[in-house]
């Protein structure tokens, strides 16, 4: 008997953007330099082959802004990643390798210490993933990034400031019912900067639920419990003879160099809620609590709430608003406590044809305590025109 034949198929989409932008503090600095303009040129490509038990997904973008202003930077970001993944009826496989370059005076979270400058992000992760009964599966999963900073104002400011991270992760989840699902997570992560002078251990123990109330709405909870160690430099000052001597001058005191290593253990948690108004609107919520490495700080612990709402006022024109509150605090530094940062957010998009779409937005941030002290805010606003080029596919 002849084999059975394979199935593959090949596709290659591909679009490109270009935006204009004004911000008034692009650096969020407390005094603004002034405002920014940016115009940015990108490419997105993403090209996949797909078998029957096999996938594979190559994507790679490219951008090139050019700035006016005080603290503009022209520059070239991108990134590039590879995946594979295997599956059967039982077993699920996913590797990933990516490599990015950017600058990194876009603030994400209330981690607004680490200065602007060009960041390289090189990460791998594995993750698998088995069904061991109808309702009960396993997942375990590796990750391991290594981030360098470049082009800020000093070389030993960029070498203290690059980090790698490590971290191990496996659970099982089982689904009570159509609509319940419980699931139970362990994970183990470590941080280690460039220089080798700050290290962080991190054990995590997290429970999770989740359940579909209904046709419009889902709901999900998680809880948990984590033990950190780090290991940190100091500089202490002694009396290498009696203390009396140092006291009366006699005697200069002596510098000792050591490691403070602390250890504590804290509360985690996340919630979330999403919501279908109609057909048209929709209305999403989240907040959490967790522990993650930064290249400001050893071990930073922040908080996030965030509110979402999106609306279609038509088939082709669409708008969404949304909030965002978080606040950091550092566990090795004193210069990031009690980090704040608040954002508001609209965008409105335009689907012109088939191949081309406008989109316009404004954001507003404002963050406390900005190294240490002193506040900021930036308003930005931005206009972009993208066009998606013809898929190629192809199949044997």
């Amino acid at each position: 008997m002849p084999s059975a034949a394979l199935a593959e198929s090949y596709s290659i989409e591909s679009s490109s953007n270009v935006s204009v932008e004004a911000n008034d503090n692009i650096s969020l600095l407390p005094r603004s330099p002034g405002i920014v303009k940016t115009l940015a040129l990108s490419t997105t490509v993403g090209a996949s082959r797909r078998a029957e038990n096999s996938a594979t997904l190559l994507n790679a973008s490219v951008t090139a802004l050019q700035q006016w202003g005080r603290r503009g930077n022209d520059r070239l970001d991108g990134s590039v990643g590879l995946t594979q993944s295997f599956n059967d009826d039982l077993n699920t496989l996913t590797a990933s390798v990516r490599y990015a370059q950017d600058f990194n005076n876009t603030v994400q979270n209330a981690d607004v210490t680490v200065n602007p400058g060009l960041r390289r992000t090189t990460s791998v992760s594995a993750s698998w993933a088995r069904a061991l009964t109808e309702r009960l599966s396993a997942n375990t999963q590796v990750n391991t990034s290594q981030t360098s900073y470049g082009q800020q104002s000093s070389a030993a400011v960029a070498s203290s400031n690059s980090f790698r991270n490590t971290s191990v992760s496996a659970g099982l989840s089982y689904a009570v019912t159509e609509v319940d699902t419980v699931s139970v997570q362990t994970s183990h992560s470590d941080y280690r900067r460039a220089a080798a002078d700050t290290t962080s251990s991190t054990n995590e123990v997290s429970v999770s639920a989740s359940r579909v109330l209904g046709e419009r709405s889902s709901a999900s909870l998680q809880l948990g419990v984590y033990q950190t160690d780090s290991s940190s430099p100091r500089i202490r000052f002694a009396c290498p003879t009696d203390l009396v001597l140092c006291q009366l001058g006699l005697v200069p005191l002596i510098q000792i160099r050591d490691q403070a290593k602390t250890s504590g253990t804290g509360l985690s948690y996340g919630a979330s809620y999403r919501y279908q108004l109609g057909e048209s609107s929709s209305f999403s919520f989240s907040s959490s609590s967790q522990q993650s490495p930064s290249g400001a700080d050893g071990v930073v612990k922040s908080k996030t709430f965030n509110l979402g709402l999106s609306h279609s006022f038509s088939e082709t024109l669409n708008g969404a608003m949304s909030f965002g509150l978080s606040r950091s605090t550092g566990q090795t530094s004193v210069a990031n406590q009690g980090a704040q940062r608040r954002t508001l957010g609209m965008s409105l998009s335009r689907q012109l044809s088939r191949d081309f779409s406008l989109q316009s937005n404004y954001q507003w941030t404002q963050a406390d305590n900005v190294g240490g002290g002193g506040k900021a805010r930036s308003n930005s606003i931005s206009v972009a025109l993208s066009y998606a080029w013809p898929t190629f596919q192809a199949s044997r």
